[in-house]
């Protein structure tokens, strides 16, 4: 059971990482997978950052259209939550809402500070290599300089940034020790221990969107994840909005719901 935990939680920690951050580079970029950082600066302001500022803009407002579903109440969500896990010891409960929770956060960190769906938008992004391999990944590009030296560079060289990584920059490495099978197989072991069908139909709800996003590398399956993620946290297996609202000065991501758990379709 503890080990099931620690592969989640490390799968996750692993995926959402603060993502370094991304360089498109010029109009001659052949791709854009090639997420850069200047090795002095742990969290700078590069090229890609800029560009995925729109895009991230219009997974805001898709997401934010979820605002417009009429969230349960806390008695609805103390009501729901005892109807689902009932029938499961609590150490099956607390696992379930530990990982959960832990997915969710980390998840939702990367959405708000990381712009992850911006860069998932790109099929070819490196950052999709979680999803697809184990042990040592790419997951960006380093180089000790500037997005104007970079700029300068191409364009000097008449050169594509692809070149240009090739020629001057060091390929980011990180260890992953799970990829996107491996979650599958922990919701399933997660989906055992639950004894109410609608729950079991929202894990494989996830287990299904994690296999259509390894497959397509399609963004919209890892946002369903996100959504599912969130509301299973803060409006089934925890009350956002006390339990963690009262803890923060802006309570409008707990206080966001999206509708999209079938536990609530027959009461909504």
């Amino acid at each position: 059971m503890m080990k099931a935990k620690k592969i989640f939680v490390l799968f996750f920690t692993l995926f959402f990482i603060y993502c370094l951050a991304g360089c498109s580079g010029d109009s001659n970029s052949s791709s854009g997978n090639d997420p850069i950082i200047k090795k002095s600066e742990p969290n700078p302001i590069t090229e890609q950052t800029l560009n995925d500022t729109s895009d991230q803009k219009n997974v805001e407002e898709d997401n934010t259209v979820a605002e417009q579903e009429i969230m349960p109440s806390k008695e609805e969500v103390l009501a729901m939550r005892s109807l689902v896990l009932a029938g499961m010891s609590q150490d099956e409960i607390d696992r379930l809402t530990e990982n959960i929770k832990v997915a969710n956060q980390q998840m939702e960190h990367a959405y708000l500070y990381d712009n992850l769906f911006s860069k998932l938008e790109d099929k070819n992004h490196l950052y999709w290599n979680y999803f697809d391999q184990k042990g040592d990944i790419q997951i960006g590009w380093a180089y000790d300089g500037t997005i104007s030296d970079i700029q300068e560079i191409c364009k000097k060289e008449n050169i594509t940034s692809d070149a240009f990584y090739e020629k001057y920059g060091t390929p980011v490495m990180v260890y992953n020790r799970f990829d996107g099978n491996s979650f599958i197989e922990l919701l399933l072991d997660m989906k055992n221990s639950v004894h109410n069908e609608d729950l079991q139909s929202d894990i494989q709800y996830m287990i299904d969107e994690t296999k259509l996003a390894v497959e397509t590398h399609d963004m919209e399956h890892a946002n369903n994840i996100y959504k599912s993620l969130h509301d299973m946290d803060y409006f089934l297996l925890r009350y956002g909005l006390e339990d963690v609202g009262k803890y923060t000065h802006d309570v409008s991501v707990v206080a966001t719901y999206y509708g999209v758990l079938s536990v609530y379709a027959k009461t909504e």
